[in-house]
């Protein structure tokens, strides 16, 4: 820390302004805000020395200054205020946590709409995952005579189904086969899963063998597929209001990012680590087009290790105690709603 008491006043202020505004901020300004008992000349001087420091920058020459990466580092890690989330917000998350929700997507889809809409920013979350992924529940329903619906829940509270063609089946084929697929594979891991496929589908008649191959085989595909983590984006047009994105191409390249999920829960998974919601800011980010932005993120998930992660994307000019008041808030009950919804 090698900012003595004014400058980081002085560096408090010109944040503060700088996120209320979206402008640089003059030294007039801060002598306004600070009440430092020194002429604005001096601030000048002040901040000049924190550009030298890397903490301010001067985005054009006859301009005043705004925080660089470095600045607002340190104003989160040592100068950022606690905040509280509005009593009103509070209400709204526990309106949209407290519904019921059919499936865990609903609530991971709904929960990250309500954090873009309370922090006006684009919310990012992740399904949750399992270290040991297991089939809770399987059934067989016809919905035509050559057409059955695998229905399928899984660990992570994930619903899935799957329409198979397989040829005529009879009622009692489809019972049998049910049945069987019941026994053999609740409670199964990816793993058994595969290995078990050959197992399961013999030592019955050719009908009911053929019915349990075909729907054994789509289980072991959407397994592969739950494991990987579903993402939700909610509130990507935001960006659009922000002045930092007003060049399309700046927009285009971030939202170009979003829009690989695998490599959008790649970055979560790596920024939310620990108890408390984690800060990456601009040049932080690993990934060149999200420089210009920054992401907060934290983990939620039950005692069984089952879980995701949630956070927002922004530009690095965000109120960052507002953000992480309501990231801390909506994470905490994000996980004890998880825990009320999915399978025993």
């Amino acid at each position: 820390m090698n900012l003595d008491e004014r400058k980081q006043k002085i560096l408090k202020a010109v944040v503060h302004e700088h996120v209320r505004t979206a402008e640089p901020v003059a030294s007039e300004q801060i002598a306004v805000a600070c009440k430092l008992g020194v002429k604005s000349a001096t601030i000048r001087n002040e901040m000049a020395e924190m550009a030298d420091l890397g903490y301010l920058r001067q985005p054009h020459t006859s301009s005043g200054r705004v925080p660089s990466d470095r600045g607002y580092r340190f104003y989160v890690d040592y100068l950022m205020p606690h905040s509280s989330l509005n009593p009103s917000h509070l209400k709204r998350g526990e309106a949209v946590l407290v519904r019921e929700h059919s499936a865990v997507d609903d609530l991971v889809a709904g929960t990250c709409r309500l954090l873009s809409a309370i922090t006006e920013l684009t919310a990012v979350a992740t399904a949750p995952t399992a270290e040991a992924l297991t089939l809770k529940w399987l059934d067989l329903r016809q919905v035509a005579s050559d057409k059955v619906m695998l229905w399928t829940l899984w660990s992570n509270g994930q619903l899935r189904h799957a329409i198979l063609t397989c040829g005529r089946v009879s009622a009692d084929v489809l019972r049998l086969a049910g049945r069987r697929l019941a026994e053999r594979v609740t409670g199964a891991t990816e793993d058994e899963l595969r290995l078990g496929l050959k197992e399961a589908a013999t030592g019955h008649d050719a009908p009911i063998a053929r019915m349990v191959s075909v729907a054994l085989q789509m289980v072991q595909e959407i397994a592969a597929d739950v494991s990987e983590p579903e993402v939700f984006i909610d509130g990507a047009s935001y960006f659009a209001r922000h002045p930092e994105f007003h060049e399309h191409e700046t927009m285009e390249l971030v939202l170009s990012v979003l829009e690989q999920h695998a490599t959008v829960a790649s970055l979560l998974r790596a920024a939310a680590v620990g108890e408390r919601p984690q800060v990456v800011i601009g040049t932080e980010n690993p990934l060149e087009p999200l420089r210009a932005c920054s992401l907060v993120a934290a983990s939620y998930g039950d005692r069984s290790g089952i879980g995701g992660s949630i956070g927002v994307c922004g530009p690095t000019r965000m109120d960052y105690a507002h953000v992480i008041a309501a990231i801390e808030v909506i994470a905490r009950n994000l996980s004890s709603a998880l825990a009320s919804t999915l399978p025993a």
